[in-house]
C-alpha cells in the first residue's frame, strides 16, 4: 500500500511539473510598413525583415503564432508560418488580455511567436510580468523572449534582429 501511495505521489508531482511548465513567448513588433491610411502592408525592407525573423526562429520549435487583425502583423508572421507549416491565429489588437490568458493556459510548456504593435507589445510583456518600456515608432528590430513559469517566475531576454 505504501509503495502505491508513493508512486501515486510521484505521478501527481510529475503531472504538476509538466502542466506548470515554462512557456516561451517570442514577442516582436510587426516589420516596417508602407505609409497608407487604412491597413498597410510591409515595405520591401519589412518583407526582408520578416524573412530574417523566420530564419532566426526556424529551429526554435515554434508551436503557435499569434497576430492581430492588421495586415502588417500577418505579413510579418507569414514567412515563419510557412517555414513551420502552421496557420496564423488571430486575436484583435485590442484584446491583449484575451491573448495573454491564451498564452498562459493553452500554451503551457510551448514556444509561441506573437507579432504585435508598438502599443500592444509592451502590454503583452507587462501582463506576462515583465517591463520592456516604450517601443518607439521607428523601432522594428526589437525581439523579446519571455519565459513564463508559475514555478520559476518570469524572465526576459531582450534582443535585436
Amino acid at each position: 500500500m505504501a509503495i502505491a501511495s508513493g508512486l501515486g505521489l510521484v505521478v501527481l508531482l510529475a503531472w504538476l511539473f509538466v502542466s506548470w511548465g515554462t512557456t516561451t513567448v517570442v514577442l516582436v513588433r510587426h516589420a516596417e510598413q508602407v505609409s497608407a491610411p487604412d491597413d498597410p502592408g510591409l515595405t520591401e525592407q519589412g518583407e526582408a525583415h520578416a524573412a530574417r525573423l523566420a530564419d532566426m526562429l526556424e529551429r526554435t520549435g515554434i508551436d503557435a503564432i499569434y497576430v492581430s487583425e492588421a495586415r502588417r502583423t500577418r505579413e510579418t508572421a507569414i514567412p515563419m508560418a510557412r517555414a513551420a507549416g502552421m496557420e496564423l491565429r488571430e486575436i484583435p489588437a485590442d484584446e491583449v488580455s484575451r491573448l495573454v490568458r491564451r498564452l498562459k493556459w493553452r500554451h503551457r510548456g510551448e514556444v509561441v511567436l506573437v507579432v504585435g504593435h508598438s502599443n500592444t507589445v509592451p502590454s503583452v510583456a507587462d501582463k506576462l510580468g515583465v517591463k520592456i518600456g516604450v517601443v518607439e515608432a521607428e523601432d522594428y528590430s526589437g525581439l523579446w523572449v519571455i519565459s513564463y513559469s508559475r514555478l520559476r517566475g518570469t524572465r526576459l531576454l531582450t534582443l535585436r534582429y
